[in-house]
């Protein structure tokens, strides 16, 4: 559980510009950019960041030799949108290189160096104008084109926009001119706005992008919207009065730009990925100069939750982060329902993993149903998302979210199409190291209270889609509910109620579903019987600490390993809780 910012070597990859790296749920990361012939679209791919650096490079699509697509092949971007792969990219015309627009490739094969590219064509917006650098995210169940195009009313080059898109190629609605080059660093040399990439964090959306000529002039912008507001609302958008990124003498790096944002192999520590010049002065025309390199270097963030971009990174091994974006501690937010009440949240935080204090209410109450055994995650868009038991009966799970963890909004109630499903029980989101979010849910298909652990998965970022239950291999004979994982080594551990014998149970298994092997049944532990609501939070200083409701006792308790799960303290009551809070979970964040 290693908290350390990652190190990498730069230049990561030699004369590629306008970088774009995204990585997918396998763990894989994918990398594009533009090469400097300007006449090509290239792929690679590799299990690391660091390996992209030697990975084998696979060209996927040639420019036409005349016509559309035939010239200036700039900024591709590729994206895995609703089960198939796009690229986007500006292309001129070898009649009128400077003719400039934003296209769309497509790809349906799980693979994108397999199956056919097809080409749908221009990505049109209402201005038939010079276009370019387009990229496309979700948000709140919405996906947004934002790109760079030149605004017939004004003098300069482009100007940032953002629309709504109704398909993947195509935008709806009245795109919002969301910035134009006005300030001195945006305007030396050229007056542009272009190369927009946007970070959803901290309950904020932010959109970087990159201004001025493409010389050691060229630097990087920022825009913030409230993840709340309205993004087609100019007003939702403050511009930062000057660069947060920019040449550096100290470092040698010189015109960074073009940037676009991934997560690290440990699927939370967010990189920025950009390219530079290792030297200033530049001989004739910087388009026909080649030598702008992929970088990367991890990317820090203020204490009040905005990105800090630091300086670019030297050649060689990176720096670890600035002192500035380095986590102060730890946060413990608890999440539960009380002994006498099952109908509202009850929240409470803690420094120490100990001592929890409860949030002001009036927290959350359901708009219909049960609000039992509810279940905590920080999702990568800045929300807390809460998960929770609807009912005694019936085959739905609430969803609900909050940008604070005070004031909550219902999303809706997830209905779960499994055959027979009579009862619901004790939803427990858990993030996977490859970032992928999963709920495992307990479920009674028998209607005689026989449970068995089951495991959906989210496809869609905003958590509004998800697999259908599928049961965890191993612990789908033996009556278990109230199931917790945590994945330690490559290992995932389930801490299980048997409900038969009123004993938490320990299983592990070499994937998420399974198969578990049962490891410790009993009181393995020494925990006793008639106890369930287990919750595994890692502790600041290593080794976990496991909170469970032993009910039939009133009581609360904690006991904690620093061996890997194998043995535990003796178990001791929850200061302060001990009898009040039912079946809670605990998440735990950096601060």
């Amino acid at each position: 559980m290693s908290h350390h910012a990652p190190s990498y070597t730069n230049p990561l990859i030699r004369q590629r510009a306008d970088p774009h790296i995204t990585r997918r749920p396998d763990g894989r990361y994918w990398f594009t950019a533009t090469v400097p012939a300007y006449d090509r679209i290239v792929l690679r791919h590799a299990d690391t960041l660091q390996g992209l650096s030697t990975a084998r490079e696979h060209t996927v699509w040639k420019r036409h030799t005349s016509g559309e697509m035939s010239s200036h092949i700039w900024a591709p971007e590729l994206h895995y949108i609703d089960g198939a792969w796009y690229l986007y990219f500006a292309a001129g015309r070898a009649e009128d290189p400077w003719a400039i627009r934003m296209y769309v490739l497509r790809n349906a094969s799980p693979d994108p160096l397999t199956g056919v590219w097809s080409e749908l064509g221009q990505l049109r917006t209402p201005w038939d104008s010079f276009s370019l650098d387009a990229t496309t995210f979700e948000h709140r169940g919405t996906r947004y084109l934002a790109w760079a195009q030149h605004h017939p009313q004004r003098e300069n080059n482009t100007s940032l926009f953002l629309a709504a898109m109704d398909t993947p190629w195509s935008v709806t609605g009245a795109p919002l001119e969301v910035s134009h080059p006005e300030l001195d660093w945006e305007t030396v040399g050229f007056k542009v706005n272009e190369g927009p990439a946007v970070l959803i964090r901290n309950g904020r959306v932010f959109l970087a992008y990159s201004a001025a000529a493409t010389d050691a002039n060229y630097c990087v912008g920022l825009l913030t919207a409230d993840a709340d507001s309205d993004l087609l609302d100019a007003a939702s958008w403050t511009k930062s009065p000057v660069p947060v990124f920019r040449s550096s003498e100290q470092t040698g790096q010189y015109g960074p730009g073009h940037n676009s944002f991934t997560v690290a192999e440990d699927g939370t520590t967010d990189i920025l990925v950009h390219h530079a010049r290792g030297y200033r002065d530049i001989t004739g025309d910087p388009l026909e100069d080649p030598n702008r390199h992929t970088r990367i270097q991890p990317l820090g963030w203020h204490p009040d939750g905005t990105p800090d971009f630091g300086v670019p990174a030297a050649d060689g091994p990176t720096d670890p982060l600035p002192v500035t974006g380095a986590p102060t501690g730890f946060r413990y937010t608890l999440t539960g329902f009380t002994r006498h009440g099952e109908a509202a949240l009850f929240t409470a935080e803690s420094a120490d993993a100990l001592h929890y204090e409860p949030l002001p209410g009036p927290g959350y109450a359901p708009p219909a149903g049960l609000l039992r055994d509810p279940s905590l995650l920080r999702h990568t868009d800045g929300y807390y998302y809460l998960v929770y038991t609807t009912g005694w009966e019936g085959d739905t799970i609430g969803f609900a979210r909050s940008a604070d963890r005070l004031r909550w909004s219902h999303l809706r109630d997830h209905r779960l199409r499994v055959p027979g499903l009579a009862r619901t029980w004790a939803p427990e989101f858990f993030r996977d190291e490859d970032g992928s979010i999963h709920v495992i849910v307990s479920l009674d298909t028998t209607g005689d209270h026989r449970f068995t652990p089951h495991v959906l998965t989210a496809t869609s970022g905003s958590l509004t889609s998800w697999t259908e239950p599928q049961p965890m291999a191993g612990l789908d004979g033996s009556n278990y509910i109230d199931t917790c994982v945590i994945r330690v080594d490559g290992t995932y551990h389930a801490i299980t109620k048997q409900e038969t014998t009123k004993y938490l149970e320990h299983a592990t298994a070499p994937s998420l579903r399974g198969p578990y092997t049962v490891q410790g049944t009993g009181d393995w532990a020494g925990w006793g019987s008639w106890v369930e609501g287990p919750s595994l939070v890692p502790l600041a200083g290593g080794g976990w600490r496991l909170y469970y409701d032993a009910y039939r006792d009133g009581a609360y308790r904690y006991s904690d390993t620093h061996d890997g799960l194998r043995t535990w303290s003796a178990p001791r009551e929850l200061p302060g809780l001990s009898g009040t809070v039912r079946h809670f979970s605990v998440l735990r964040e950096e601060i």
